[in-house]
């Protein structure tokens, strides 16, 4: 840093007559104040901010000794700048790197304040007060100052481990963030498909529709299902679909349950019926002795005994229909009900367990019972079919022998109707066979048919599945 007073002190020695001039108006100042700050010379245009790193050199090894309020002498400054242009020249290798630490360090300072300087041995203290010339202006020294400079003065390995832990923080806050939104994300996720869920709950016990569609692997058959309650208060029917291949044959099984009295026994139908069907030992071999001979029997009076304690009397019909290689079973209890198409024309292969069938009718009065009109020919008065599921009370005349018929998968064979009597009632065979032939999906022919059956003012449940046979894809030999 070079002062004002150095300057002056060049213009003195060339120029005697005014340097008396300065001399006496300096000690004139001198006296005339006292313990306060020295008045401040006449700035100088040749005095600007130096060189930073040459303000830290002349803090740190000047020789010139400065009294509070005095001036320093021309010879003074000339060795004072000598000196400093020698340490330039023999620290120019290393002086590049440390001027680029040193602009940083000083240059943001707001004000160059030197508490304390060493010079020959002594100290020239400053007033922390004391201007500054820059340029045309001057700034003052605030009381701040002192305590920003120090700061600003920062160990080079201090601030790289500050850089590095400011960069550190974020990279491993960043992720988290991040795992937060993905967890948020999956929370919105969820409860929109729970939404979605309820609303689909919402939707079929409100109509209480459903259907859907199934196709083999082999691409032999395509069935669809529709299920609808209709003007019920409750849904009592159930359907089962199964699939399997016992022996490198393939085994399809379609039911309609209808229950009556409550839902209870064609739930246990369909849980259960086709399972104990299927672990019959002659199954394969003689499959219409499996199923009339033991299956039907045997799931009527395991549901019973599973009732044995209910004041319930829940029944169910059966219509089912079992597909061993390219042989079908039919088998039937109870009025719900089996057609087929072929050739074009609607054949039934059930008939309706009626009270009223004259077969029917005998059967039931030769074992005490009676059929009488209660809206319709009804068992006792009750029950308006002569063959069910269950039925405690009236098990006597009301068996589960189901009645089957047979009928061999050939090219004539188009597709099988399955349903319950909600459809039957106001659906005549030929009409059902019609409806589903002007659907190319078996889905949507099911469709079709619960919608056909409540147009026409069908009061009960309305089940149906639709079988559709691929005869050039079907294979198997028959079973005996």
């Amino acid at each position: 840093m070079v002062y004002d007073g150095a300057v002056k002190d060049q213009e003195i020695s060339t120029n005697p007559a005014s340097a008396a001039v300065s001399e006496a108006s300096a000690a004139a100042a001198s006296e005339a104040v006292v313990g306060a700050r020295p008045e401040r010379p006449a700035h100088d245009k040749r005095l600007g901010v130096r060189h930073p790193l040459k303000h830290r050199r002349f803090r740190a090894g000047g020789k010139v000794m400065v009294e509070p309020g005095a001036l320093p002498s021309a010879q003074a400054v000339e060795g004072e700048e000598a000196s400093e242009v020698e340490e330039e020249q023999e620290e120019a290798s290393s002086a590049e790197t440390e001027m680029l630490a040193a602009d940083v360090e000083l240059s943001s300072a707001p004000a160059a304040v030197v508490q304390q300087m060493d010079v020959e041995g002594g100290e020239m203290d400053v007033s922390p007060e004391a201007a500054v010339a820059v340029g045309d202006t001057e700034l003052e020294a605030q009381p701040g100052d002192e305590e920003e400079v120090s700061l600003v003065v920062v160990a080079e390995g201090e601030r790289k481990q500050e850089a590095a832990s400011v960069t550190f923080v974020p990279a491993v806050e960043v992720p988290k963030e991040k795992d937060q939104e993905e967890k948020e994300e999956k929370e919105e996720e969820r409860k929109e498909e729970e939404r979605e869920r309820q609303k689909e709950k919402e939707r079929v016990d409100e109509v209480g529709y459903m259907s859907g569609g199934w196709n083999s692997d082999d691409g032999s058959l395509s069935c669809g299902y529709s299920s609808f309650r209709g003007k019920r208060a409750s849904m009592e029917d159930f359907y089962d679909i199964k699939s399997s291949k016992v022996d490198d044959k393939q085994i399809d099984l379609f039911g309609i349950f209808d229950g009556h009295g409550g839902s209870r026994a064609a739930e246990y139908l369909k849980e259960h019926l086709f399972e104990n069907l299927m672990k019959h030992p002659e199954f394969m071999t003689d499959t219409k002795l499996a199923i009339t001979g033991e299956t039907y029997k045997k799931t009527d009076l395991e549901f019973l005994d599973a009732e044995r304690n209910s004041h319930r009397d829940d029944g169910s019909t059966a219509s089912t229909a079992v597909l061993v290689g390219d042989h079908l079973y039919v088998a039937n209890v109870g009025d719900s009900r089996a057609v087929i198409s072929k050739a074009g024309k609607a054949i039934a292969l059930s008939e309706d367990h009626k009270p009223n069938r004259s077969d029917e009718r005998k059967r039931i009065e030769s074992a005490g019972g009676i059929v009488m009109w209660a809206g319709t020919w009804r068992v006792g008065g009750v029950l308006a079919m002569s063959r069910a599921f269950g039925n405690r009370l009236l098990k006597q005349f009301v068996i589960a022998d189901p009645e089957i018929q047979e009928q061999e998968i050939n090219d004539e064979l188009e597709f099988l109707i399955i349903a319950s009597d909600g459809l039957w009632d106001v659906v005549p065979n030929e009409d059902a066979v019609s409806l589903v032939k002007m659907e190319e999906e078996p889905e949507a022919a099911a469709r079709k048919l619960t919608e056909t059956a409540f147009s026409r003012g069908s009061s009960d449940n309305i089940t149906c599945i639709v079988v559709k046979f691929q005869r050039d894809k079907m294979g198997g030999d028959s079973p005996p």
